[in-house]
């Protein structure tokens, strides 16, 4: 087993203005976890471990569901500030946020599951007629907002913390639910959020705490994956568009036997390079183990992408790119 290190970039901040009322509005976008964007390329090179390649499915199915639900919070032009996936720390105890709207007079604390099927509500677990069960997420939701509510105390703040666990699949049914509990169902959701929109504007403190929120989120909280190495990883260049390798070349073009995209060349080694970059941040990119990873005859035409996209390091013999 190894620790995932990843090469960090800020999370990117948003600050639109409302020219009508002179609102600002700043979110954290949600973007694709360094952890599943690495088991997708080696998912294409390789055979998983059937542990890690279940986790693949359930992180990948986990991530639609958040993306499927960013699509209402995106529907807002103002009254409140999105922050979307926040890993964070109180007193040494992690949390991760899927979401997270602070409004004028409340914050509202999503945790968004992607379940599907029927499922029989119990107070620690669901059920599936099945006989399998999962825990009941509530639970975490209950240690996420306490230790949300910690955080907030501890920066000054004593906003009321609404928590809500949005089960976004529509055909997720769920049975025996108490209607005083703190789920919103499929259906129940373009309703909440209508709800929502009846509220007053933000103001510079909360502006001041999604600031503070997003610099805290720690993008190199560590992830256990099994370990992998080069030589066990097929060569080639994965398609753009649906991640396979594609091995068929035509002139200046990769088509991809798949799905049929058809890209160029010079723009499958770039995403080559940055797939090269994501498995082993450590190793240095060079023409020779490029055109090796990318499964090319010809050098040539690695070097020229090299040469007019990237940076040269060193010379001769010891020449590297960043």
């Amino acid at each position: 087993m190894f620790v995932l290190k990843a090469l960090w970039k800020p999370p990117r901040i948003l600050n639109i203005e409302n020219t009508t009322g002179g609102i600002s509005i700043a979110y954290k976008e949600r973007t694709k976890p360094r952890h599943l964007r690495i088991l997708e390329i080696l998912n294409a090179r390789m055979k998983l471990e059937i542990g890690d390649y279940y986790y693949y499915l359930n992180l990948k199915k986990g991530f639609n569901g958040e993306c499927r639900f960013d699509e209402y919070t995106e529907q807002f032009e103002k009254y409140c500030l999105i922050l979307n996936d926040l890993q964070l720390e109180i007193k040494r105890a992690p949390f991760q946020v899927d979401a997270l709207l602070i409004c004028f007079d409340r914050i509202l604390l999503y945790e968004i599951k992607n379940y599907e099927g029927v499922h029989i509500w119990g107070k620690e677990k669901f059920t599936k007629p099945s006989g399998a069960a999962l825990e009941n997420p509530s639970m975490q939701l209950s240690k996420t907002k306490v230790r949300l509510e910690l955080l907030l105390q501890s920066l000054g703040y004593q906003m009321q913390v609404e928590a809500y666990v949005v089960f976004i699949n529509p055909e997720f049914t769920l049975l025996g639910a108490p209607t005083d509990g703190n789920f919103i169902l499929p259906t129940e959701i373009p309703g909440h959020f209508r709800t929502l929109q009846m509220t007053e504007p933000t103001n510079e403190q909360q502006r001041k705490l999604a600031k503070q929120l997003t610099d805290l989120h720690d993008p190199n909280y560590p992830t256990k994956l099994s370990a992998y190495n080069y030589g066990q990883l097929e060569k080639g260049m994965s398609c753009v568009s649906c991640g396979t390798l594609a091995k068929t070349i035509k002139g200046h073009h990769q088509i991809c036997d798949k799905c049929g995209n058809k890209t160029s060349v010079r723009k499958a080694i770039i995403n080559s390079i940055e797939e090269f970059r994501f498995l082993f941040p450590e190793e240095k990119i060079t023409s020779k183990r490029i055109t090796e990873w990318c499964g090319l005859a010809d050098p040539d035409r690695v070097y020229r992408v090299l040469k007019e996209y990237y940076q040269p390091m060193g010379s001769d013999n010891g020449r590297y790119y960043i």
